[in-house]
């Protein structure tokens, strides 16, 4: 059996993330790792806070902090909220933290050693007002490829297009506001992706059919036949790991190469053994993205592992999603300011937003959230369809439970039970988490449908033992449902699984490897009463809700 890492982008330390940042990279990650889990796979879950770079550095500056105060309060704020939503990291940790910066120093002196290490002399932008150079977030303007205005001056979070300064229309100092900027010349360090680029085409090619998202082998492919190019990975900034070259000790690395290889360091700091699973050859590296994160992921980072020459796993799996866009609803990852991942958990419980979230998984198609859709969502599946045929079908189970002891479940249903299970599982194994989401909601409509259709009450009124055994066959195959139902729901609404799983006797240790054993169904616990699984959203929650509504900010 191999070992797999799973890893989720990391996020930034500069501020809660929005809803949409979060069901792009954390969630998913987060429900696949609870997928593998229950199917007793060794596997772990990487994650942690982007501690260095320009956008931390702004914030701060705005808010009279130093970059490090502001960075660790909101990973904690991060970790917090991540938590609080039923994530269960095997670590989450910074990419500040020394063992990162031990393994960034290690692996850059092997580039460098290997001859992948280029000086480069850069033309950068240079605020004549601050004197002072204008990395990444420190200039803006206006997209060159879409128009859009707030555009970086190293990519455009509208259209996801990567970009140089110098592209940028109108551009001004994000510090001053100036637009006194002038391109002056400074010597940085690059990862030589043009003389690495045959060994990052060969693993992408090699890799591609390993379940990675469309849009991560389409735009890879593009960049590489348009022919790579040095990258830098040095910066003229102040904040970040100095650069451990003699000539360079006074700039800083850039934060993407930190922040990639924080996936080790972030490993090494969980366990003194992270070799084993980082330096194993039947390692699967799988990982998950928002698709503004694809470049970074699928050429930089195997050509700095590739580079490097010292023996690490290398991305088996790339998932990267497409954005989910707010219709009616503030997104921001300003804290207080929109629907962040703190704010939603004041609305409803995390169940509810990781089960809608993912139902709406913008996995081949920009998609929108709005509070009508969670609504749906939430009233007519998550209610409708799953919690009532649950709470259905365990009460009339409980109120006429010796008519079922030691009876055995309708044939019919069981097979289509197994269907429907077999679908879920090849969804997962493809990483295909929203039509494994769609074979558990089948599962429930087949469930309803079997309740309407065939009336078990009304056979209770019959006193012939034809009845009663046609009774006990039809509810012994519902109750496999809701017993499937609740196995199946881990991975997306983690604390309704536990809550239905109770019901059977199941509790916290029983979870691990139970996929295996889901036809496995022990007897039903009739000594705890019946509760709701699920409620509609009521008027209060969606008052609450109502206080986001807005252009997206």
């Amino acid at each position: 059996m191999p070992r797999i890492i799973v890893t989720s982008a990391l996020p930034y330390a500069e501020g809660v993330p929005h809803l949409g940042n979060f069901v792009g990279s954390i969630l998913p990650a987060d429900v696949y790792y609870k997928y593998l889990f229950m199917k007793g796979a060794d596997a772990i879950y990487i994650c942690g806070s982007d501690q260095h770079g320009t956008p931390i550095e702004v914030q701060a500056m705005k808010k009279g902090i130093s970059p490090k105060e502001l960075a660790d309060a909101v990973h904690e704020q991060i970790k917090e909220s991540a938590e609080k939503f039923g994530c269960t990291f095997t670590y989450y940790g910074k990419t500040d933290s020394e063992k990162n910066k031990e393994i960034v120093y290690e692996i850059f002196d092997a580039l460098d050693k290997n001859g992948f290490i280029k000086q480069v002399e850069d033309v950068q932008p240079y605020c004549n007002v601050d004197k002072r150079f204008l990395a990444d977030r420190f200039i803006e303007g206006i997209c060159p490829h879409c128009k859009a205005e707030g555009a970086r001056g190293d990519q455009c979070d509208n259209c996801g297009n990567l970009l140089n300064p110098s592209e940028l229309i109108n551009a001004h100092c994000v510090i001053c506001g100036s637009t006194d900027i002038e391109f002056k010349k400074t010597a940085n360090l690059a990862l030589d992706l043009k003389r690495l680029e045959p060994d990052i085409k060969e693993f992408v090619e090699r890799n591609k059919d390993n379940n990675w998202s469309k849009n991560a082998v389409n735009k890879t492919l593009s960049y590489i036949s348009q022919g790579l190019k040095p990258r830098d990975i040095t910066r003229d900034i102040s904040w970040g790991f100095k650069v451990n070259k003699k000539g360079f000790e006074e700039k800083r690395f850039y934060v993407w190469f930190d922040a990639v290889i924080g996936y080790i360091g972030i490993t090494s700091e969980w366990t003194p053994r992270w070799k084993d699973y980082w330096m194993n050859n039947d390692t699967r590296l799988i990982q998950f993205m928002g698709k503004d994160n694809i470049e970074f992921h699928t050429m930089m980072w195997p050509g700095i592992l590739i580079g490097s020459s010292m023996g690490f796993a290398l991305p088996h799996t790339i998932k990267a999603y497409e954005y989910l866009n707010a219709n009616g609803v503030k997104f921001s990852k300003s804290r207080g300011i929109g629907l962040n991942v703190q704010n939603a958990l004041d609305i409803m419980p995390a169940d509810y937003w990781r089960f809608a979230l993912m139902h709406l998984l913008p996995e081949t198609s920009d998609t929108e959230f709005s509070i009508a859709s969670f609504i749906e969502i939430v009233n007519k599946i998550m209610n409708d369809k799953v919690g009532n045929l649950v709470h259905r079908v365990l009460t009339i189970t409980k109120n006429n439970y010796t008519l079922l002891e030691n009876k055995d479940a309708d044939a019919q249903i069981v097979e289509k039970i197994n269907v429907l299970i077999k679908n879920y599982v090849s969804n997962f194994e493809q990483v295909n988490m929203r039509d494994a989401l769609q074979s558990l909601v089948k599962l429930a409509e087949l469930g309803n449908e079997i309740m309407s259709t065939k009336e078990p009450w009304k056979m209770l009124k019959n006193a012939d033992e034809k009845s009663a055994t046609e009774f006990s066959s039809l509810m012994n195959g519902l109750l496999n449902i809701v017993y499937a139902l609740g196995i199946m729901l881990y991975p997306f609404t983690p604390n309704a699984s536990k809550k239905i799983l109770s019901y059977f006797g199941g509790g916290e240790s029983t979870i691990r490897g139970m996929m295996g054993r889901i036809a496995e169904r022990p007897a039903l616990r009739i000594d705890i009463p019946i509760t709701t699984i699920f409620n509609k959203v009521s008027e209060t929650e969606l008052k609450k809700m109502e206080k986001y509504s807005g252009s997206k900010s």
